[in-house]
């Protein structure tokens, strides 16, 4: 979305080398829980507890800043792209307590590059430090940036900083013009301060075959294996998963464009995976798993400032908080764009179901949630806006956690403040021809 205001709402263009954004905003808020975002919250003996005593309504404010770099350079072979972004949050109320700060850290770099016309080879590592807010964080899969849901700080129950590290390698061959052959290693850390139980190591390795039935139509074939360490049980073997990679694509990857407007991705897989708690396994006689997971998103601009989506996804995965694989069913729907010039809104809303992968519990683990915006530019740089969320979530008493969950919760907040964005780097402007800015004429 172009326009005086589009960095208001949505950050640079990306179409340039370099871009440095400070964006910053002030609020108040109505929270039913304004206790609750504070690292260790608790008045418990687990620090990272939930006292439902602080489970009430109250008035909060507070102040978000960040700051966000990008740099990306692509050349005839080789392409390098960099990111880096940090924030500072303080959040007041008037129960009585302290005021508390926060603050998060990303960085990211990746570099790929030609050794010959047919093998490429691509690295990248990413590292990390943000408190772990305990929601929806199964709904990641569907949601896209036109929608607020799971951008808002008042769906948090409780948080706990999480440092996060991740590398990656990998090679690919075009051995034909139509089929290529690819191979990477993977290794993924998370670190939480103050509670070393909740560490987790992940190593993995994959080998995927693809081929071009005709110029868009494709299919691969992959396999991979990942192990997993869990601090809290060190003297447990590494529960290990298998994943079968196995899918079809039309056009770019594996998705359909049709109708003019609409854009299908799809994506399908299957794993299978160990358990390497043999507690669970002489408890439960279950000692190995077999999970199908995939997912789909339908998007559809809506003229040129607008856009929906709608998507479902089924994935396993290690939730940091839970001491076995989560298998959760999602699905999610978001709309956005722009009511006039200076006015921009956004809404979206979710729901996922999950079960843990080795244990059966007495019920789900659900969750829903929903997230309104309305944002508008009094100024280029400086604009006013409001949010409603609402977020909701159940645990069985029975699940395998490591750190003490409320079991049910309904949350709402409604929050109104200023917004300022300003670009330190600016997009370049086109250079014109001389004799054009002296004649007028193209």
């Amino acid at each position: 979305m172009g326009g005086p205001f589009s960095g208001l709402f949505s950050g640079s263009p990306r179409d340039q080398p370099h871009t440095l954004d400070v964006r910053a905003s002030g609020f108040a808020a109505w929270d039913d829980n304004p206790l609750a975002q504070s690292p260790g919250a608790g008045a418990g003996t687990d620090p990272f507890s939930v006292d439902p005593r602080f489970i009430k309504p109250g008035v909060a404010s507070g102040f978000q800043g960040s700051v966000a770099y990008a740099f990306r350079r692509t050349g005839t072979r080789s392409q390098f792209q960099f990111t880096a972004d940090s924030g500072l949050q303080q959040f007041e109320n008037g129960l009585g307590n302290e005021p508390f700060r926060f603050y998060d850290y990303s960085v990211a770099t990746g570099f790929t590059t030609k050794v010959t016309n047919k093998t490429s080879v691509s690295v990248g590592a990413t590292s990390g430090y943000a408190p772990y807010f305990r929601y929806a964080p199964f709904l990641k899969n569907t949601t896209n940036e036109d929608s607020p849901v799971a951008s808002d700080y008042g769906f948090a129950v409780d948080s706990a900083f999480v440092r996060s590290s991740s590398a990656a390698a990998s090679i690919e061959n075009r051995f034909t013009r139509k089929s290529g052959v690819s191979a990477g290693v993977g290794w993924e850390q998370r670190v939480m301060p103050g509670n070393d139980s909740a560490n987790t190591d992940m190593r993995s390795a994959h080998l995927t075959f693809s081929h071009n039935l005709t110029r868009k139509f494709s299919f691969h074939l992959g396999y991979g294996i990942q192990e997993s360490r869990y601090a809290f049980a060190p003297d447990l073997r590494p529960a290990f998963t298998h994943n079968l990679d196995i899918g079809i694509g039309y056009g770019d990857g594996l998705t359909l464009t049709f109708a003019r407007h609409y854009t299908l991705s799809l994506s399908i897989g299957a794993s299978l995976a160990k358990n390497g708690d043999p507690a669970v396994v002489a408890s439960t006689g279950k000692q190995t798993a077999f999970v199908v997971n995939g997912g789909a998103t339908l998007s559809r601009p809506i003229g040129r400032n607008w856009g929906a989506s709608l998507g479902y996804s089924r994935g396993t995965s290690y939730v940091v908080g839970f001491l076995q694989p989560v298998t959760m069913d999602s699905a999610n729907a978001s709309i956005g764009g722009a009511l006039a010039t200076r006015l921009n809104i956004s809404a979206g809303g979710g729901a996922s179901r999950g079960q843990q992968l080795f244990t059966e519990s007495g019920g789900n683990l659900v969750t829903y949630t929903a997230s309104t915006k309305v944002t508008y530019g009094l100024f280029s740089f400086l604009g006013i806006y409001a949010q409603a969320s609402y977020y909701r979530f159940s645990i069985p008493p029975d699940y395998l956690t490591s750190f003490q969950f409320v079991p049910q919760l309904n949350r709402r907040s409604v929050s109104v403040g200023l917004s300022t964005w300003v670009p330190l780097i600016k997009q370049r402007r086109a250079r014109q021809d001389p004799a054009v800015l002296a004649t007028g004429q193209p």
